[in-house]
C-alpha cells in the first residue's frame, strides 16, 4: 500500500541533496578534465591553405597532421568522467565511524573519485570496505580486516537507493521505504521483506516491491542477499557453486555479479578469453551481453551452448555433416542426452583394450624383443588409447625411442604390431578421431549395444517399442550419411541396400541430431584426450557459468565442466527445477544431478523471494505444477490483477487473441519483455 508523503522525511532530503552533490562535483570534475578542441584549429588551418604563400605550406600541413594525431589519441583515451555509468552512479549509501571520524561512502559498478566529491563512490567488487554493508546492519559494530590491518568501526547507516537516469527514484532503508512516480513521492506501507537463508537481514528495496512497473535496468540484487550468500559468490575460487531459485529471484543477476567480481579480483587469471557464460537459448544470451557492460565487464559475450558446440564439434569432426535434422523424435533425444550411451561406450572402450592386450601378449611375450613391447604399451598405461598406440606405433617404426628403449630395429615386429592395431582399432592411424566415431556408431546402430546401454545403465527408461523407435531413426540417418560417399550399412550380416531404396535415402541430405556434438566431444575426450587448440594448447576456461542449468544435460554438463581446470575449478551454476523446458533430463531434482556430474559442489540456500511474478501468478504456477515442485518455501512481492482462463475452438482464434492481447501490452508497458 503506498501513502503520498506531505513533508519529506530526512532520510529522502539527504539522499536528495547527496545526489545533486555528486552531480554538481561530477560536472566540475568534468570541466577540470576538459580536452582542446583540435578539430577547429584543423579547419582553421585547412581554410588558410588556400591563402598560404607556397614556402608557408610545409610547415602548415605539418601543423595539421600534428594536430589529426592528438585528436586521435583524444578519441583514444577515455577519461574517467565520460566511462563512468552517470545515469546510475549509485546504488547505496552506507557512514561509517572508526576512531572518533565519521565519514560516508557510495557503493556502485565503479569507482569515482575525486576532490570534488563530498564522499568516494567504490566499485564493491574491488573495495574491501564493501563488505561491511553486506555483513552487518544499520548501527552494528564490525571488526573486519582490510588491507593488511584490523579496523574497528560502527555502521551509523545503511540505505539502498535506485537513481534513474540521474533522477532519485526510490530510497529504502530501516526507517522506511518511500518512492518517486508522477512527481511525487510516496511511503510503501508494508511489511519488510527478507531473503531466506543465512541471517535473512536485507532489506528489499522499492523498486522491486513498489506498485509500478518493473523497468529493464540491472536490479541491485547483489545487495540483498545475506551474509553467507555473499561470502561464496566472493570467494574467488570456490570450485563448483549451485545458485538456485523460483522464477524471478534474482539468480541470473547473482551469478553475474559473481563473475564480475572474479574479474575484478583477478583480472590476470579471470580475463575476458577465459570467461564462458553459457544459457540454452539466444534471447537469454543477449540479455546477458547487455547486462554485462554495466557491471564493468567488458569483452564477455554469452554464448548459446548448441552454436557453442556445434562449432567446437566441426573443429574436431570437419568431415562431419553441418546440417541438423528438424524432426528428431523426442525419444532420441532422451536417449542421446542420457549418460548410458556413455557409459556403454566406456565399457566397450574397456574391453576393446582388454582383448588388444591379451593378442599383444600373445604374440609378442614368447620372441626375443617381444618383452620391449609389452613393456612401451605398459609404460603408457595412464595415457589415452589413440596415444598410446601412435607411440607404440611410432617406436615400432623407428620414429622415437620410447621408455628407455631404444627403437625397435625388427622389421617384422613391426609388421606384426601394424597388423594388431589394423586389426584392433581400424583406421585410427590415419585419423585420431576414427575410435570415437566408431564407438559412436557401434552405440547407436547396433541393436544390440543399444539393448545393453539401457538395461545396463538405464534400466526401465525405455520400452521395446522405443528402443525400436530410437534404433530405426539411428540407423536411418548412418545410412544417409553413408550414401553421400557411396557407402552401404550391413544390419546384422545382410545388405541394406533394398531397404535404401525403399526409404529414397538418397534424395535427403546427411544430418546429425543436436545431441550429437556433445557425444563426439566428449567420446573424442574418452579416446584421445583434452580438446586442444593451436600449437597444442589445451581449450579450458577458467570461469564457467551456466545459467538455466536445469535445461542442461548430464553429458552436456560433464563437456562444459571438462573444459574448466580440475585443480583450480571455479563454476557458477544457476538454475530452478521447476522451469525444466527441454526433453531428455531425467533427473528430478539437484542430488541426482549432481551425484551423476562426480563433483563437490557448494550449493547456495535457495532465494525463495520472487520479484517478477505477482502472487496471483505464481499461485497458478504453483497449481500446475503441484507436488512435483522443487520450490516448497516461496513468496511472492506483490499482488496484480487475478488470473483469467480463456477457452478456444481453434488455435487460430487462440493466435489472435495473443496478437493483440501482446499488442496492448507492449503499447501501454514499452518496457516489458515477450518471450
Amino acid at each position: 500500500m503506498r501513502t503520498p508523503v506531505a513533508v519529506l522525511p530526512d532520510a529522502v532530503c539527504e539522499e536528495l541533496d547527496l545526489l545533486q552533490q555528486v552531480q554538481q562535483g561530477a560536472l566540475r570534475d568534468q570541466a577540470d578534465e576538459a580536452d582542446p578542441n583540435y578539430y577547429d584549429d584543423i579547419l582553421e588551418l585547412r581554410d588558410s591553405l588556400g591563402e598560404a604563400h607556397p614556402e608557408d605550406l610545409p610547415a602548415l600541413t605539418n601543423q595539421i597532421e600534428q594536430l589529426i594525431l592528438l585528436a586521435q589519441r583524444q578519441q583514444e583515451r577515455t577519461p574517467r568522467n565520460r566511462s563512468f555509468h552517470w545515469h546510475s552512479p549509485y546504488f547505496a549509501h552506507m557512514r561509517l565511524q572508526e576512531q572518533g571520524k565519521i565519514r560516508d561512502l557510495l557503493l556502485g559498478n565503479q569507482n569515482f573519485f575525486s576532490a570534488h566529491l563530498s564522499c568516494s563512490i567504490v566499485d564493491w567488487k574491488k573495495a574491501p570496505v564493501s563488505q561491511i554493508f553486506y555483513r552487518y546492519q544499520e548501527e552494528e559494530e564490525y571488526i573486519e580486516e582490510m588491507g593488511g590491518r584490523e579496523v574497528e568501526g560502527r555502521l551509523l547507516l545503511r540505505r539502498l537507493v535506485r537513481i534513474e537516469d540521474g533522477v532519485l527514484r526510490s530510497v529504502s532503508c530501516p526507517q522506511g521505504t518511500w518512492f518517486f512516480e508522477d512527481d511525487q513521492w510516496f511511503q510503501w506501507k508494508q511489511t519488510r521483506i527478507e531473503l531466506s537463508g543465512g541471517s535473512g537481514s536485507a532489506t528489499r528495496p522499492i523498486h522491486e516491491i513498489g506498485p509500478y512497473r518493473l523497468d529493464k535496468y540491472l536490479p541491485q540484487i547483489i545487495a540483498l542477499i545475506d551474509e553467507r550468500q555473499f561470502e561464496i559468490i566472493s570467494q574467488p575460487e570456490a570450485g563448483v557453486i549451485l545458485i538456485q531459485g523460483g522464477a524471478g529471484s534474482g539468480k541470473t543477476t547473482v551469478s553475474l555479479h559473481r563473475l564480475a567480481y572474479l574479474m575484478t579480483q583477478k583480472p590476470s587469471y579471470f580475463n575476458s578469453n577465459s570467461i564462458l557464460p553459457i544459457v540454452f537459448n539466444q534471447a537469454l544470451a543477449q540479455y546477458i551481453s547487455k547486462l554485462l557492460p554495466s557491471l564493468g565487464v567488458d569483452g564477455v559475450e554469452a554464448r548459446v551452448f548448441q552454436e557453442w558446440v556445434a562449432q567446437l564439434r566441426q573443429r574436431f569432426f570437419p568431415d562431419m555433416p553441418s546440417r541438423y535434422a528438424e524432426n528428431t523424435p523426442v525419444r532420441v533425444i532422451e536417449f542421446k542426452r542420457s549418460p548410458a550411451i556413455l557409459a556403454w561406450c566406456a565399457r566397450e572402450l574397456e574391453h576393446q583394450l582388454d582383448r588388444f592386450e591379451a593378442k599383444l601378449k600373445e604374440l609378442f611375450s614368447s620372441l626375443t624383443n617381444g618383452g620391449d613391447v609389452i613393456n612401451v604399451w605398459n609404460s603408457s598405461a595412464n595415457s589415452p588409447v589413440t596415444d598410446r598406440l601412435s607411440r607404440l606405433l611410432k617406436w615400432a617404426q623407428g620414429q622415437e625411442a620410447f621408455a628407455h628403449l631404444p627403437p625397435m630395429p625388427d622389421s617384422s615386429i613391426q609388421q606384426r604390431i601394424d597388423r594388431l592395431v589394423e586389426n584392433g582399432f581400424p583406421d585410427l592411424p590415419k585419423s585420431p578421431q576414427a575410435l570415437a566415431l566408431q564407438l559412436w556408431n557401434d552405440a547407436l546402430i547396433q541393436r544390440s549395444a543399444l539393448q545393453e546401454a539401457i538395461t545396463d545403465f538405464a534400466p526401465g527408461s525405455f520400452s521395446e517399442s522405443q528402443l525400436e523407435e530410437i534404433w530405426s531413426w539411428n540407423v536411418r540417418c548412418y545410412q544417409r550419411r553413408q550414401v553421400i560417399v557411396g557407402e552401404r550399412v550391413e544390419e546384422d550380416g545382410e545388405t541394406s541396400e533394398g531397404w535404401l531404396e525403399n526409404q529414397s535415402l538418397s534424395d535427403e541430405l546427411p544430418t546429425l541430431d543436436e545431441e550429437d556434438d556433445t557425444l563426439l566431444l566428449l567420446l573424442y575426450q574418452l579416446t584421445t584426450g583434452p580438446l586442444r587448440g593451436r600449437k597444442n594448447k589445451l581449450l579450458q576456461y577458467h570461469h564457467l557459468l551456466v545459467d538455466e542449468v536445469q535445461d542442461f544435460s548430464i553429458p552436456e554438463l560433464q563437456l562444459l565442466l571438462s573444459m574448466t581446470p580440475p585443480e583450480r575449478r571455479s563454476v557458477t551454476l544457476a538454475g530452478d527445477m521447476d522451469q525444466r523446458i527441454l526433453a531428455g533430463n531425467r533427473y528430478q531434482d539437484w542430488n541426482t544431478m549432481l551425484q551423476a556430474l562426480s563433483v563437490e559442489v557448494a550449493t547456495m540456500e535457495p532465494l525463495t523471494i520472487g520479484y517478477r511474478s505477482t502472487y496471483e501468478i505464481m499461485e497458478v504456477a504453483r497449481h500446475v505444477i503441484g507436488h512435483l515442485s522443487v520450490n516448497t518455501v516461496w513468496e511472492a512481492t506483490r499482488h496484480g490483477a487475478p488470473v483469467e482462463r480463456f477457452g478456444f475452438q481453434h488455435p487460430g482464434v487462440l493466435i489472435a487473441f495473443l496478437v493483440d492481447s501482446l499488442g496492448s501490452l507492449l503499447r501501454r508497458e514499452p518496457s516489458a519483455s515477450v518471450v
